[in-house]
């Protein structure tokens, strides 16, 4: 199954409770380190909701902070939910927009 997103990076917001909503606690100290914070929260929310299409499930079906978008060594980006990796994770950024594929 294949799940496609793309959100434009500026209605993201950077309030407490939308990251702690979105992002695992590994994640929120990724983002502490990044320079384009909204950039990479927007990355790590199309991911997610691609991997929820994948998966044929709505927004609500599964919680967002316990999928873990997560890098390798050499960068590349893979899931890991309830201890299962997927590898077939792409994220792109291009000016307003990020966008994320996911094949499980």
């Amino acid at each position: 199954m294949v799940g496609i997103d793309i959100v434009k990076i500026e209605r993201i917001k950077l309030s407490k409770r939308f990251i702690s909503l979105v992002l695992s606690s590994k994640e929120i100290e990724l983002l502490s380190l990044k320079d384009n914070k909204k950039e990479f929260l927007a990355g790590r929310f199309a991911a997610k909701e691609a991997f929820l299409k994948a998966n044929k499930k709505g927004l609500f079906e599964m919680s967002l902070n316990e999928i873990e978008v997560l890098s390798d060594a050499s960068g590349a980006p893979y899931i890991l939910h309830h201890n299962k990796r997927y590898d077939d994770v792409s994220i792109a950024h291009e000016k307003e927009y990020a966008v994320a594929v996911v094949i499980i």
